[in-house]
Order: structure tokens, then C-alpha cells, then sequence
């Protein structure tokens, strides 16, 4: 839920069109505005899709925040923190430590795990049923 805020301010719902203005791989999709590269390689509902299904197939991530937040909660547990904001926040061939957004994943890092409480696991566990 830090993650959807920090993203979006306070509105539970994605504030942006569908992909962000970035398309294929690239697109940003729901309130994570997790990119469509992340969430076909990691979030089982959506494995086997291609890179140009993220206008027709993405949606159900952009508009559906039980989709969205299953999948983000995915993703989260296979890759770990340090390599799932590194890819959410610098984008594809960011290799986190030592790559261009290093520092600033770092710190977003920092921020958003100070801010994840029991309250956010309850809320997933409940979206999850």
C-alpha cells in the first residue's frame, strides 16, 4: 500500500493512463505502475504474454487493484527487495547496486520498507482470498 501511495499520493487507483506513455515492456501499469516486462516474467497470472499484449492483457492489472496488488505482492516475494525496486524504479537493465538509479532505488528502498507494517501484509493476505 506505501508503494501505491508513494506512486499515486493518496487515491487507491491508478492516476495515469494505461502504460504511462511508454508502451510494450515499458508500460506502467496499476497503482504499483509496475512496468509490463516485470509483471509478465514474475506475476504468474500473466506468464506467457507477450510484450504487445500490455494494452489488452496489462488492463487487468491497471484497472482491477486485487490484480494488481496479488501480482505486486508476487513479485515482491520472488525477487526480494533489492532487485524488485530496482527494476520497479530504474526500469529494465537496471542492475541495482552499482547502476545509474542506484542511489535513488536505495533511498526508495529504505523509505518504503520503513513503511511496510503488518497492517500492508494483513491488507494482501485479504486481497489474496
Amino acid at each position: 500500500i506505501g508503494i501505491a501511495m508513494l506512486e499515486n499520493g493518496c487515491a487507491f487507483t491508478a492516476a495515469f493512463g494505461a502504460g504511462n506513455n511508454k508502451q510494450d515492456d515499458n508500460a506502467e501499469l496499476g497503482v504499483y505502475r509496475n512496468n509490463w516486462h516485470m509483471l509478465r516474467t514474475y506475476c504468474d497470472h500473466f506468464k506467457g504474454a507477450g510484450p504487445g499484449e500490455w494494452f489488452t492483457r496489462g488492463q487487468e492489472a491497471h484497472n482491477d487493484v486485487g490484480v494488481a496488488t496479488r501480482c505486486q505482492r508476487q513479485l515482491f516475494d520472488t525477487l526480494g527487495p533489492d532487485q524488485f525496486f530496482s527494476l520497479q524504479r530504474g526500469g529494465l537493465g537496471n542492475s541495482g547496486a552499482g547502476a545509474e538509479y542506484g542511489q535513488y532505488v536505495r533511498r526508495y528502498t529504505d523509505f518504503a520498507q520503513s513503511h511496510m507494517t503488518d497492517g500492508m501484509a494483513t491488507y494482501w493476505n485479504v486481497v489474496s482470498m
